[in-house]
Parts: structure tokens; C-alpha cells; sequence
């Protein structure tokens, strides 16, 4: 797990997964990046800013899919924050 990484929701439907991540903390990236890395296909796109718990903060969204694998179940591990 990469515990440095925040992420602030996870949807995977195992064919792609969908993560969201705070802009200001530039994680998306790095993620995107590690995923390139381990043979992933990913596409990174802002979602503006967005309501939150948290209050109001820019969203990235992170869209991963399977590319040289069979799917996203084994996607490595992410520190995911409950209830943002």
C-alpha cells in the first residue's frame, strides 16, 4: 500500500476502476503514474471543484483500465479515506 497516497473514493467494477483524489495534493498523479508503471491504462481528469464533508475542494478523478492485465481487481493498494 502506498500509504503516502490519499485517496478520497475508489469504484471498481473490476472490468475499470474510478479513483478520486484532492488536486492540491497532486497524488492523482503519482498514482496515474505507478499504474503507467505496473502496466495499467490510465486517463486523469479534473472534476472541478465539488461539496465535500471536507468542504468545498477540487476534485481529480483517476480512470484505470485493465490494459495489460485481465482486469482491475489486483490493482495495487491506496490509502482510501472514508466518508469524505
Amino acid at each position: 500500500m502506498d500509504s503516502n497516497l490519499t485517496c478520497l473514493g475508489q469504484t471498481n467494477a473490476i472490468t475499470w476502476c474510478q479513483e478520486m483524489y484532492e488536486t492540491a495534493s497532486r497524488d492523482a498523479g503519482r498514482r496515474a503514474h505507478a499504474l503507467r508503471s505496473a502496466g495499467y491504462d490510465v486517463c486523469v481528469s479534473s472534476l472541478g471543484p465539488q461539496l465535500t464533508p471536507m468542504g468545498r475542494i477540487r476534485i481529480t478523478m483517476v480512470d484505470i483500465q485493465p490494459g495489460l492485465h485481465a482486469n482491475t481487481s489486483f490493482l495495487p493498494p491506496v490509502r482510501i479515506v472514508d466518508g469524505y
